[in-house]
């Protein structure tokens, strides 16, 4: 019963540490997410304890990995390959703290002629590795919570790798040093020290990696906005261009225009100027949805578009700021379009028609629903594994495929499925002779702005 008390008592600053972590991590989705993560992990642990009893190390960490993955799984959002990996960086971290603490002691109490560590001594040891496991969480919390949306799968098998090398080490070097009898008290220590010290380096390698993964992530972004520079300075070359062109015509129409008043030819000035306004409507922005920043977005991309011969249409009404983040409304409809301009690009590299793109964005009482329909070139990599007869996808094993790699996937889907899970909305995809991209994103204020679409 007593131990019942304590485990529940523990269970609740354990699991609220945990269930934030993941929450900041991953996103959660219900409301009451740590109440159904403190139960959960309450019966797991109590069911560990009462019936199963795990007796080795291995055995355990499967038995908790497994049950604590199933809850994340049904608890938080995210990629299953993400989940995994902040489950084992939870529940390895305390073992490999464990191993680094643990030898000393162990050799102090064999010196003194003691079987093995006090409970006392044990229950100070688990409290200290507890703590550790807390640091290392908020740690890669801090490091990662900024670029998390650039953490991408292959990251975290990467980090899966390192973190499992680390453990099967320090916890069968642990064994080792344990189960051999027959020590004198110098090599006991010494023996002690040096397990305590690989064990430490383990837990300094985990933070290294956190302090690189960190620098990768902000070097790939760094290339990301450059690349955004680039193509901002090419769209304000051409504004420039374009208004110098302005500048220069504003002259010659002024001369004509003096001249056509000097001669008293009234019905011609009108004429005139209704066909400059004509022409110069024609060199404004196409598309009018309300925010300045989906403007300043859309009408390059519309623009782009024309220029490469596709049949592109946008009927434009976006949410407030106040509803969704500007930065993560853009990324869907920057991301999204350029997908769908790269399909169409595909067609023309083989011959075929430039080919079209169709963008709805409508506003709802409670939520906002855009869909982007474009004729679709599908890559070779979708014909990969297929069986004659079968009809090709641009989407393979759930993810959307890239023209820019062989056989690889795009990063553009990757980052509106993080945007779209952040606000708990959905996302479906269908491909075919036509791709269609459809989000469904939940709004929190009831007030929908206006926008007229050009």
């Amino acid at each position: 019963m007593r131990t019942l008390f304590w485990a529940v008592l523990w269970g609740v600053p354990s699991s609220f540490l945990q269930c934030r972590f993941l929450e900041k991590m991953l996103g959660g989705k219900y409301r009451y997410t740590y109440v159904w993560f403190y139960l959960g992990s309450l019966i797991y642990g109590q069911a560990n304890v009462r019936f199963f009893r795990v007796g080795t190390i291995w055995g355990n960490l499967l038995y908790l990995c497994g049950c604590a993955f199933v809850l994340n799984m049904a608890l938080f959002h995210g990629s299953t390959v993400k989940k995994s990996f902040f489950t084992l960086w939870v529940y390895c971290i305390p073992d490999v703290a464990f191993c680094a603490v643990m030898p000393l002691f162990y050799a102090s109490a064999a010196a003194r002629g003691q079987n093995g560590c006090s409970d006392i001594v044990l229950d100070a040891l688990n409290i200290t590795v507890h703590l550790i496991r807390f640091l290392m969480m908020e740690m890669l919390q801090r490091r990662l919570y900024v670029l998390k949306r650039d953490f991408t799968d292959r990251d975290a098998v990467y980090f899966m790798y390192i973190i499992l090398f680390i453990y099967a080490a320090v916890t069968m070097q642990n064994d080792l040093f344990v189960g051999i009898e027959g020590w004198t008290t110098d090599v006991l220590f010494l023996a002690a020290v040096f397990c305590s010290l690989i064990a430490s380096a383990g837990l300094g390698l985990y933070i290294y990696c956190i302090v690189m993964l960190e620098k990768r992530l902000l070097e790939r972004m760094a290339r990301q906005q450059y690349q955004m520079l680039g193509r901002h300075l090419e769209i304000s070359k051409e504004q420039y261009e374009h208004q110098m062109k302005i500048r220069h015509d504003m002259k010659n129409h002024g001369l004509c225009l003096a001249r056509l008043l000097a001669e008293g030819k009234t019905e011609e000035v009108l004429h005139y100027l209704e066909q400059w306004n004509i022409r110069m409507d024609c060199g404004t922005d196409n598309i009018r949805s309300g925010s300045v920043f989906v403007d300043a977005l859309l009408n390059p991309k519309y623009q782009q578009a024309k220029k490469l011969g596709i049949d592109i249409s946008i009927q434009a009404a976006v949410p407030g700021e106040e509803e969704i983040a500007p930065v993560d409304l853009c990324c869907i409809l920057a991301n999204a379009l350029d997908n769908a301009i790269e399909a169409c690009q595909r067609g023309m590299k083989e011959g075929k028609p430039a080919g079209w793109i169709q963008m709805k964005s409508q506003m709802h009482t409670n939520y906002w629903v855009l869909e982007i329909r474009n004729s679709n070139e599908i890559p070779s990599a979708a014909y990969k594994g297929k069986n004659r007869g079968e009809t090709p996808s641009a989407i393979y094993k759930g993810k959307l495929l890239s023209s820019k790699r062989t056989g690889a996937y795009g990063v553009g889907l990757q980052n509106i499925r993080t945007v779209v899970e952040q606000y708990e909305g959905v996302l479906d995809l269908q491909a075919g002779a036509c791709f269609t991209l459809s989000v469904m994103l939940p709004l929190t204020a009831k007030k929908n702005p206006s926008a007229s679409s050009g």
